[in-house]
């Protein structure tokens, strides 16, 4: 208000000062500030003067020093330490094994990989410290423009790509940089849609808005398709059943849209599959059949895990052809080296990783940053639990690098990813209140933001 006594301005002027998240200011200032005139009214109705009034309200409040730090303490910006300590954890353990499979070896091209495993977790750092001290909720006013460009760059991805494997995936950029367009867009596409779609859905699920979401979906899935990329299209595809589920709490559509999908993703294996990806996935069936042929991958990990005993092999370990690929499986490379018991570690660790992820979700308010948490960290859970179903040799050998641990330029948007977590929990307490409570009203009658 800006009739208020000048004494209550500065008194709310000296509490501010002591609070260092800025946002909540005004939030505090209306709380307080309507707090003290409610003082001030009752006792001019008791015969004080305005100036007598004023003085006693401040009174009541307290120091402002004292006041505005006891807030700060409530509203100040917070660090998800738990998981910095465990992603510190999860970086020494990836340069760690990058390493030891640089030292043993003897193939030039791959002594070469670690400056470069190196280079990837330094930038991944320094992507996570952007997005730990970006505000998240400017990416609202961008949704729409990142989804156009997405789209787009997946449109001529077959023009500008390069050939990988028989996939074009990868864009080489000036200085070397080298962009991975399918992945990009595997992460950032169902955060973008589901910031779009998020208050249509949430508080007023209809038919035109659900059409509205399906085709959102559809257009990048088809491109996706366009590249090959069908590991990058069937994450896309989850992600985006999932964060459709959570955002309209209607189940039953959620299940048939996955079945639904799931059968259109097993016709296209079996009618347009030209790189006989069908088989990579049934040749865990019989392994033995075929060991040095399709399945020689697996029928090694199976191997590798067999011999390593609960205190594996050693660091000199002796690298045969299927160990020359050891920066693709870091699990198998742990467990090779440091045996049965590393690997218990390793999966105790990533469970209590995943876990602490998943528990950040209650303590946001926010429903535009619990949304970012569900695709986030479901994205994440997918990539590690598959990554740790190749490990044991029992899964179809899919292009699915191993979070914050495997080899690659994903590193950086692992990094990245986590980051806007971590900015989201940071902000957990400064979120405004007169946000929350529109949101509140919004969620309790939908014809408010109709």
């Amino acid at each position: 208000m800006t009739d208020r006594h000048e004494k209550v301005k500065h008194y709310l002027d000296q509490m501010c000062s002591q609070v260092k998240a800025r946002e909540v200011h005004t939030d505090l200032r209306d709380e307080l500030g309507n707090h003290m005139e409610e003082m001030m009214l009752d006792k001019q109705q008791e015969g004080f003067t305005h100036e007598e009034a004023a003085m006693y309200a401040i009174e009541q409040m307290g120091d402002p020093a004292v006041v505005g730090k006891s807030m700060h303490r409530l509203h100040r910006h917070r660090m998800h330490w738990g998981l910095l300590v465990g992603l510190l954890g999860l970086a020494t353990v990836s340069l760690l094994l990058m390493w030891i499979f640089t030292t043993n070896v003897t193939v030039k091209i791959y002594q070469e990989l670690y400056s470069n495993h190196v280079i990837y977790t330094v930038m991944g750092f320094i992507f996570m410290l952007f997005f730990i001290y970006f505000d998240y909720r400017k990416f609202k006013e961008a949704a729409w423009w990142i989804y156009i460009l997405l789209n787009a760059m997946l449109w001529i991805n077959p023009v500008l790509s390069s050939t990988y494997n028989g996939l074009k995936r990868f864009w080489v950029l000036p200085f070397g940089f080298v962009l991975d367009v399918t992945t990009v867009s595997m992460w950032v596409l169902p955060l973008v849609i589901g910031t779009i779609m998020l208050d249509k859905l949430h508080s007023n699920c209809n038919i035109p808005s659900i059409l509205a979401y399906i085709a959102m979906v559809t257009i990048p899935a088809v491109l996706l398709f366009q590249t090959l990329d069908w590991v990058r299209l069937f994450l896309f595809g989850i992600m985006s059943i999932i964060l459709f589920g959570w955002l309209t709490r209607k189940w039953l559509y959620t299940v048939v849209g996955a079945v639904i999908t799931g059968s259109i993703f097993v016709l296209l294996l079996f009618f347009a599959d030209q790189y006989g990806r069908l088989e990579r996935l049934t040749v865990v069936l019989n392994l033995q059949d075929n060991p040095s042929g399709s399945g020689y991958s697996n029928y090694s990990i199976t191997e590798v895990i067999r011999s390593a005993g609960w205190w594996g092999n050693g660091i000199d370990t002796t690298f045969d052809r299927f160990k020359t690929s050891y920066f693709n499986y870091p699990g198998v490379l742990l467990i090779d080296v440091f045996g049965w018991s590393a690997g218990i570690l390793l999966l105790v660790g990533i469970i209590w990783f995943v876990a602490s992820m998943m528990k950040m979700l209650p303590r946001i308010r926010d429903g535009f940053g619990r949304m970012i948490i569900v695709s986030i960290t479901a994205m994440f859970a997918m990539q590690i639990i598959y990554s740790l179903a190749m490990t044991t040799g029992k899964a179809p050998i899919l292009s699915i690098s191993f979070p914050f641990i495997g080899y690659g330029n994903h590193l950086m948007f692992d990094y990245a990813m986590l980051g806007l977590l971590l900015g989201i929990y940071r902000r957990k307490d400064t979120i405004s209140k007169k946000n929350e409570k529109m949101r509140q009203k919004v969620d309790a009658d939908p014809m408010i933001s109709s």
